[in-house]
């Protein structure tokens, strides 16, 4: 059995990384900074934002439009948990029936301790 997070480390949030990426240098940030900032490698940022990295799905409008408010966040630094708000943003993609879901309720809306619980895109 294939958990619902497993799709999200390996398909999902590394195309959310890339699309971030691409957000926070549009930004004007530079690439040492973004690295910093999302706990990653200024090499993986180099390949998220050359699009050599997590360019395999494409994101709706509405995941799209969740990310740049995410960037917005970032860069003014109201990100309180930035677990939380990539989760939310994975359970968006994985709602818009872009991937191959088999059903499986999202581990995290049934035991995670670091969760509320209550729908998606919360601002946290």
């Amino acid at each position: 059995m294939k958990l619902p997070c497993e799709t999200g480390v390996w398909l999902i949030l590394p195309c959310i990384r890339a699309c971030l990426v691409q957000e926070l240098i549009t930004k004007g940030l530079p690439q040492k900074q973004v690295a910093q900032m999302l706990g990653v490698t200024p090499a993986s940022v180099s390949q998220y934002a050359s699009k050599k990295r997590g360019c395999k799905i494409e994101l709706g409008t509405e995941v799209i439009s969740s990310i740049r408010v995410l960037a917005d966040d970032m860069v003014a630094d109201r990100v309180e948990h930035m677990g939380l708000r990539m989760c939310d943003i994975c359970m968006q993609v994985r709602s818009g029936g872009l991937i191959e879901d088999d059903g499986s309720p999202c581990a995290r809306t049934m035991f995670c301790n670091i969760s509320p619980g209550q729908g998606t895109n919360e601002r946290t």
